[in-house]
C-alpha cells in the first residue's frame, strides 16, 4: 500500500502538478492509495476535480483504490477517513491479476510487440484477442518508443486485457494520435512514472 502525503496548496494553478502525482502513484500498482489530506489546503471544487478526473482514468485499469484521510467531510467523490490508519484498515484484499512486462529491443520493437502479444493471448486463452491486442501493442509501441529502454505490458483482469507501451523518457501525450492507436479499446491512457519516463495504455474488453 501507498500513502502519499501531500502538503502546500491544492489550486486551479497546482491542479495538474496533483494530478500527474496521483497518476504515478496508482500506476505503480500499490494494493491501494491512501491521500493524507492533513498538510493540505485546498479549494473545494478543485479538489473534488482532481481526485473525479484521476479516479474516471483508473477506475477500470489498474483500479487500485483511492482513499483520502485525515478528513470529516462525506461528499468527497472517494471514500474518506478520519486517519490514515483507519484508511488503511479499510483495504480489502487486491483482485488477481497475471501480469507480463517484457522489454523489448530498440529495432524492430513494434513486431516484437505484435509476436509477444499474439503469445501472451495464446498462453493465457484468449485466442479471440489476439489480433486486436497484437494490432493496438504494436501502435503503442509505435506512439511510446524513443529508442531508451522500450518495453510492453499485458494484464488481464477483471474481464479485461490492458496493453502497455513504456519508455523510459518522457513523450509528450498527443490524445489524437493515442486513440488512433487504441482503435478497437475501450478505453486508453497515458501517463508519467515515477522513473521520470512515460507509460501508455489501451483497455480490450472480453
Amino acid at each position: 500500500m501507498a500513502v502519499l502525503s501531500v502538503f502546500g496548496s491544492l489550486s486551479a494553478a497546482t491542479y495538474t502538478r496533483m494530478r500527474d502525482l496521483l497518476l504515478k502513484t496508482v500506476l505503480a500498482q500499490p494494493t491501494a492509495v491512501v491521500v493524507d489530506l492533513e498538510g493540505l489546503a485546498f479549494e473545494w471544487q478543485t479538489a473534488v476535480a482532481v481526485f473525479r478526473a484521476v479516479w474516471n482514468q483508473v477506475a477500470d485499469w489498474p483500479g487500485v483504490p483511492i482513499l483520502l484521510a485525515a478528513t470529516d467531510r462525506a461528499d468527497w467523490p472517494l471514500p474518506g477517513f478520519p486517519s490514515v490508519t483507519d484508511a488503511l484498515a479499510a483495504v480489502g484484499e487486491p483482485p488477481r491479476r497475471w501480469m507480463v512486462r517484457m522489454p523489448l529491443p530498440v529495432r524492430g520493437s513494434g513486431e516484437f510487440a505484435r509476436l509477444a502479444a499474439e503469445e501472451t493471448c495464446r498462453i493465457w486463452g484468449l485466442a479471440d484477442l489476439a489480433e486486436d491486442a497484437a494490432d493496438v501493442a504494436d501502435a503503442l509501441v509505435g506512439l511510446a518508443a524513443r529508442g531508451v529502454r522500450p518495453t510492453v505490458v499485458f494484464e488481464w483482469w477483471q474481464g479485461m486485457l490492458v496493453i502497455g507501451a513504456g519508455e523510459d523518457v518522457v513523450v509528450p501525450c498527443d490524445p489524437q494520435a493515442l486513440r488512433c492507436a487504441a482503435i478497437g479499446a475501450s478505453r486508453c491512457g497515458w501517463s508519467t512514472t515515477w522513473s521520470d519516463g512515460t507509460l501508455v495504455w489501451a483497455v480490450l474488453d472480453r
